[in-house]
């Protein structure tokens, strides 16, 4: 029912100056990775075993209300980065791919083009969080101000974002440490292992379910956070409860392994991070 994107097409979108498409009813079928063309992501490691998975979920603003980069400036911000992944995946193959979960274009968007579209859109957005949760994806949190030389309708960071904070929060339960990504830490680099080493964003602890909601309420409450449709607090909550336990139950539920672990070594972490640990667990 979701489609990731093929992180080809957006390359190519984004050195030929264009603007993604609203919503996926807009979007080329030859763009999307379906069960027809999944062997193109398993090509990823192939070469060099890189303890993940080829998929990529980004994490990012929307700068208006009803198109989250209406001139294409964040994805050209992007192009360097999505430059060097795709060209590690050919490394392991002529044929490998990255398959990209960006909701603007995974997702149909409205106006729907028929009822189906909404009926997929409803799954959709209770299914496409697990991809944040996987502890193998990448997750790429665009932390940048605005692009500058426009005026756009909603230039709140990604901090300031309820969605934002969810999927950075979902990135942090069971996420491998080397696929957490921040790009406001990129500093130039071409190729993808080290574009890894300079944007780690450095994990901090999972935070318990009820602890998630209670500071979600209290910061939107506040000001400090905010959704463009206050709605979506009350499902983001429900969605991080749901999505926290299926990631526990995903590592409980290991086989034909010596042992399931939670891994949280070489972070740095302190008193103050060992009880939030704690609560957690």
């Amino acid at each position: 029912h979701t489609p990731l994107i093929d992180l080809e097409y957006l390359v190519a979108l984004a050195e030929g100056g264009g603007v993604m498409p609203c919503g996926r009813q807009n979007v080329p079928p030859a763009a999307f990775i379906t069960a027809r063309n999944l062997w193109r992501l398993k090509l990823w490691g192939k070469v060099e075993n890189k303890l993940s998975l080829g998929v990529l979920v980004l994490s990012y603003p929307w700068l208006d209300w009803f198109h989250p980069d209406r001139l294409g400036a964040q994805l050209r911000r992007l192009l360097p980065f999505l430059k060097a992944m795709l060209a590690e995946a050919k490394r392991d193959s002529p044929h490998c791919t990255v398959g990209v979960m960006i909701d603007f274009l995974c997702l149909p968007q409205k106006p729907f083009a028929t009822e189906e579209d909404g009926a997929r859109f409803g799954v959709s957005l209770k299914a496409m969080n697990a991809w944040s949760f996987h502890p193998y994806t990448y997750t790429l949190l665009v932390t940048d101000p605005p692009p500058e030389g426009a005026a756009y309708s909603n230039t709140r960071l990604h901090r300031d974002r309820g969605w934002c904070f969810f999927e950075q929060a979902a990135s942090m339960v069971v996420k491998q440490s080397q696929c957490l990504l921040d790009l406001g830490a990129y500093k130039g680099a071409t190729k993808f292992g080290t574009c890894v080493g300079q944007m780690m964003a450095g994990r901090l602890p999972p935070i318990a379910p009820d602890a998630f909601g209670e500071r979600m309420r209290a910061r939107v409450a506040s000001g400090a956070l905010k959704f463009t449709s206050n709605a979506d607090m009350e499902f983001v909550i429900g969605q991080y409860e749901a999505g926290f336990v299926a990631a526990i139950n995903s590592v409980a539920a290991i086989r034909n392994s010596m042992y399931r672990s939670l891994a949280f070594q070489d972070l740095g972490w302190g008193d103050r991070e060992a009880a939030e640990l704690l609560l957690a667990l």
